[in-house]
């Protein structure tokens, strides 16, 4: 379980580095409580392009990551892909799965460059990551990945 631990997080660092120079990616740095203090490392592919001028959808985006937390005293990392889709271009919804948990949650973003979100995590397996969740996301990448500021 270590050898696919420490292979989990070397690949997703490798594959942000590799990305992170692309237009439509950028680095998801994050914090998540669900019953359990969770880091939250991963990256963003925008998959619409800022090009929506009169209409009232955000952007829908993938991504994958992995929850990093301590469960039983030590180190463990969760792997997990989300799918999620941002209405009037501040509320967001998404759904994430894990090799732990399934977590719905809806909240607020701030031009698709920081995400406030609450949701409730169901475990797939017995695991500390469970219950109530609220997290918070911020996203670091090149300006095409984030919305145009819109004043008229």
């Amino acid at each position: 379980m270590k050898k696919v631990s420490v292979l989990t997080v070397l690949f997703l660092v490798a594959f942000i580095g590799a990305i992170f120079s692309q237009h439509n990616f950028a680095l998801n740095l994050g914090y998540d409580h669900m019953q359990a203090h969770t880091g939250f490392l991963g990256v963003e592919y925008r998959v619409d392009h800022n090009l929506q001028r009169h209409t009232s959808h955000g952007p829908f985006t993938v991504g994958i990551g992995t929850y990093l937390y301590g469960e039983n005293g030590k180190f463990s990392p969760a792997p997990e892909i989300h799918l999620n889709k941002t209405w009037k271009h501040f509320i967001i919804n998404e759904i994430s799965v894990s090799t732990k948990n399934i977590k719905p949650s809806v909240g607020i973003t701030f031009f698709n460059l920081t995400r406030l979100q609450f949701g409730y995590s169901f475990p797939i397996q017995q695991s500390d990551l469970r219950g109530f969740s609220v997290g918070i996301h911020v996203l670091i990448g090149r300006s095409p990945f984030y919305d145009e500021i819109r004043v008229f």
